[in-house]
Formats: C-alpha cells, sequence, structure tokens
C-alpha cells in the first residue's frame, strides 16, 4: 500500500476525477496536494489522511473521524473568506477531502518577507486583513451550530492576489453542544502553543468557544503588528512566584503606525479571562470600526 500519493496519480471520487499536480505539504499523519480536477476543469486542493496503522501510530480511526467531522460540517458553508468544499472519498485505506485551491501567501510568509527587510507591518494594511477574518468567525459563530476554529495562526491565514484572506485548516475545529466520544475527532485539538487560550488546554478544565478564537486572532494580530509573539497563555497562567513576563509589552512602543485604539482591541482579545475578552467577532470589529470609519482593503 502507498502510505502517500504520488504526482500524477488520478483519483476518482464521486464528484470528480483529480489529476495529483504537486506536494503541497506533508505532516506526520497526511499531506496536502494540488491537483486537477479532470471533471470540472479546475485547480482543487486535496487533503490526504495517511492511515497506515505504523505511520499514524495506530490512530487510524481518529484521523479518519477528523476528516470526516471536517468534511461534515464544512461542506454547507459558503462566505467569501472559506474554502469550498467539493468532495470527499475513500482509497485504499486512506482517506480523500476535496476543496478550493486557495491561490497566494500566508500572513506567516509575508511577515517572514517583512522582518527580513527589517520592517514591520502597518496598521492600515493589518486592520484590512483582520476585518475580513472578523467577518469570517462572526459567519462560523453564528451559525445555528457555532463552529468554532481552535487553530487561528498567521500560517492558517492565506492572502490571495485579489486581496482575500482565506481561513484555512480546520482539522481542530469543535461544533458547540456536538457529542464527540474520546476516539472521536477532537481528542487532540491543543492548537499551536504560542496563539491558543488557556482553555484549550485539557488540563485547565474549561471549554472552549468562540471567545477562545477572539484569543487566538489577537495573538496573531498581535505578532503581525510587532513582529515577535505575545507571552504564551500558559505562562502567564502560572504562579506569581514563577518569573515570567505576564503582559504583552505595547505595541505602539514597537510599531509606531499603531493607534491607541488597536492596541487597546488586540489587549483586550488577549485577556486570558474570557469574561474579559469581547463576547464576539461583531464586538470586537465594532471596537476597531466605530461608525463612519473606513479602512480601505490591501489590494
Amino acid at each position: 500500500m502507498e502510505l502517500f500519493t504520488t504526482v500524477g496519480t488520478t483519483l476518482e471520487g464521486p464528484n470528480g476525477r483529480y489529476r495529483v499536480i504537486k506536494e503541497v505539504a506533508r505532516g506526520g499523519m497526511g499531506a496536502v496536494y494540488r491537483a486537477e480536477d479532470l471533471t470540472h476543469q479546475r485547480y482543487v486542493a486535496i487533503k490526504e489522511a495517511c492511515l497506515d496503522p505504523v505511520a499514524c501510530e495506530g490512530k487510524r480511526d481518529q484521523i479518519r473521524a477528523r476528516l470526516l467531522h471536517e468534511m461534515r460540517i464544512l461542506k454547507p458553508l459558503s462566505h467569501p473568506c472559506i474554502p469550498r468544499i467539493f468532495d470527499q472519498f475513500s482509497s485504499h485505506n486512506n482517506e480523500y477531502l476535496v476543496m478550493e485551491f486557495i491561490e497566494g501567501q500566508t500572513l506567516m510568509q509575508i511577515q517572514q518577507r517583512t522582518l527580513r527587510q527589517k520592517r514591520l507591518l502597518e496598521e492600515p494594511r493589518v486592520l484590512g486583513w483582520l476585518i475580513q477574518v472578523l467577518d469570517a468567525l462572526d459567519y462560523l459563530h453564528t451559525r445555528p451550530q457555532p463552529i468554532i476554529h481552535r487553530d487561528i495562526k498567521p500560517e492558517n491565514l492565506i492572502l490571495t492576489p485579489d486581496g482575500r484572506v482565506m481561513l484555512v485548516d480546520f482539522g481542530l475545529m469543535k461544533q458547540v453542544e456536538e457529542q464527540l466520544s474520546e476516539t472521536g475527532p477532537l481528542t487532540e485539538a491543543t492548537g499551536t502553543v504560542e496563539y491558543a487560550p488557556p482553555e484549550q488546554y485539557a488540563q485547565s478544565g474549561a471549554s472552549t468557544d468562540a471567545r477562545s478564537d477572539i484569543y487566538s486572532l489577537g495573538a496573531t494580530f498581535y505578532y503581525l503588528l510587532a513582529g515577535r509573539l505575545p507571552p504564551r497563555s500558559v505562562d502567564r497562567m502560572m504562579p506569581l512566584s514563577i518569573d515570567v513576563t505576564r503582559k504583552p509589552p505595547s505595541l505602539r512602543k514597537i510599531n509606531p503606525t499603531v493607534s491607541a485604539r488597536t492596541e487597546q482591541v488586540i489587549f483586550k482579545a488577549l485577556e486570558v479571562d474570557p469574561e474579559h475578552r469581547y463576547q464576539s467577532a461583531a464586538q470586537m470589529r465594532r471596537a476597531l470600526l466605530p461608525p463612519r470609519r473606513f479602512i480601505l482593503l490591501p489590494f
């Protein structure tokens, strides 16, 4: 059995035939490919969950469940900043998810290039991105069964050539009020430690909700404006006797393009206690954009 699909392979699902063009990314339990949809004459991204028992360390059921979970929840969604889902199928004991291929650069790639040039991103440009992500989160969080992304970070935000910011990689998402077993798709949904809120860790005993995405968004955009990460939430929760940095350094002292309003909004999003954060993406957006203020999106 092939552990991973090779370039040139043609895969067949219920909604199309797909010729793999190149490997885009690979991890310990799967890969992502760019492919040509031969049925609909378009380019797509194919996420492959490698279900080999050795390569996946005996977690086949969990990996398969996570991919099916992602397919079921994302397929009905329709938002300009969320990739569309086209197909899902099994082949040679692996699972495949076919979705819209997003051209562009991640915000992490843009930030890294900017830092190599010894510059910082300017506030108007970054706010244009932030407003788009808040709109996408408001759409997800206000659905009949709200969807929590749980892994917002610069690597999961792609700026397209037409100026859209796409929110990608929903592998750790949670649908509120959904019951999942211990072997279900979300047992290890910790996220990325540099951006994750404290309640996202199992040992915290707390549950995640829309405010968890607000924290991760605050950490992401603090990094984009400051060129450095804020203190990790797990460190900020340490006992006072342990010497760690607890409060993020002032954005305005690091980046002179940042306004007092924007700094205040980012810091409120980064509150350790969810009750002290913005309670919704819409509330955070209103704080950033008071009436009659307009921000140009970066095209």
